[in-house]
Protein backbone atom coordinates (compact mmCIF):
# COMPACT_ATOMS: atom_id res chain seq x y z
CA UNK A 1 0.00 0.00 0.00
CA UNK A 2 2.84 2.40 0.79
CA UNK A 3 4.36 1.73 -2.64
CA UNK A 4 1.17 2.91 -4.33
CA UNK A 5 0.55 5.73 -1.82
CA UNK A 6 3.83 7.43 -2.78
CA UNK A 7 2.88 7.38 -6.44
CA UNK A 8 4.55 4.30 -7.87
CA UNK A 9 2.64 1.80 -9.97
CA UNK A 10 2.76 -1.88 -9.09
CA UNK A 11 0.69 -4.42 -11.00
CA UNK A 12 -0.12 -6.58 -7.94
CA UNK A 13 -1.19 -3.59 -5.82
CA UNK A 14 -3.27 -2.26 -8.71
CA UNK A 15 -5.05 -5.62 -8.89
CA UNK A 16 -6.53 -4.74 -5.51
CA UNK A 17 -6.91 -0.97 -5.39
CA UNK A 18 -8.45 -0.28 -8.81
CA UNK A 19 -11.11 -3.05 -8.65
CA UNK A 20 -12.03 -1.82 -5.16
CA UNK A 21 -12.53 1.64 -6.66
CA UNK A 22 -14.65 0.19 -9.47
CA UNK A 23 -16.77 -1.79 -7.00
CA UNK A 24 -17.22 1.20 -4.69
CA UNK A 25 -18.26 3.38 -7.59
CA UNK A 26 -20.66 0.84 -9.12
CA UNK A 27 -22.16 -0.82 -6.04
CA UNK A 28 -21.91 1.74 -3.24
CA UNK A 29 -22.38 4.83 -5.39
CA UNK A 30 -19.37 6.56 -3.88
CA UNK A 31 -18.36 9.50 -6.02
CA UNK A 32 -14.79 10.28 -6.98
CA UNK A 33 -12.92 13.59 -6.76
CA UNK A 34 -14.38 16.74 -8.33
CA UNK A 35 -12.40 16.48 -11.60
CA UNK A 36 -13.10 12.74 -11.91
CA UNK A 37 -14.89 11.31 -14.95
CA UNK A 38 -16.85 8.26 -13.70
CA UNK A 39 -17.10 6.86 -17.23
CA UNK A 40 -13.33 6.35 -17.30
CA UNK A 41 -13.46 3.90 -14.38
CA UNK A 42 -14.34 0.57 -16.00
CA UNK A 43 -12.84 -2.89 -16.47
CA UNK A 44 -11.64 -2.42 -20.06
CA UNK A 45 -9.92 0.84 -19.16
CA UNK A 46 -8.36 -0.79 -16.10
CA UNK A 47 -6.97 -3.72 -18.06
CA UNK A 48 -5.85 -1.89 -21.20
CA UNK A 49 -4.72 1.49 -19.88
CA UNK A 50 -3.31 0.36 -16.55
CA UNK A 51 -2.50 -3.32 -16.18
CA UNK A 52 -0.77 -3.83 -19.53
CA UNK A 53 1.66 -0.87 -19.30
CA UNK A 54 2.24 -1.28 -15.56
CA UNK A 55 2.97 -4.99 -15.88
CA UNK A 56 5.39 -4.41 -18.75
CA UNK A 57 7.08 -1.64 -16.77
CA UNK A 58 7.33 -3.82 -13.66
CA UNK A 59 8.86 -6.67 -15.65
CA UNK A 60 11.42 -4.42 -17.34
CA UNK A 61 12.17 -2.45 -14.18
CA UNK A 62 12.43 -5.57 -12.06
CA UNK A 63 14.71 -7.29 -14.53
CA UNK A 64 16.96 -4.25 -14.88
CA UNK A 65 17.14 -3.18 -11.23
CA UNK A 66 17.25 -6.63 -9.68
CA UNK A 67 19.60 -7.87 -12.38
CA UNK A 68 21.93 -4.91 -11.93
CA UNK A 69 21.84 -5.30 -8.16
CA UNK A 70 22.77 -8.97 -8.32
CA UNK A 71 25.42 -8.30 -10.95
CA UNK A 72 26.93 -5.59 -8.79
CA UNK A 73 26.85 -7.74 -5.68
CA UNK A 74 27.93 -11.14 -7.05
CA UNK A 75 29.02 -11.28 -10.67
CA UNK A 76 31.11 -8.24 -11.51
CA UNK A 77 34.83 -8.89 -11.67
CA UNK A 78 36.48 -8.31 -8.34
CA UNK A 79 39.26 -5.78 -8.15
CA UNK A 80 41.72 -7.72 -6.06
CA UNK A 81 44.84 -5.88 -5.01
CA UNK A 82 47.97 -7.91 -5.72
Amino acid sequence: MAFVAIGFEHCIANMYFIPVGIFLHNWAGIAGPAAFDPASLNWISFLWKNMVPVTIGNIIGGAVFVGMSYWGAYLRPSSEVK
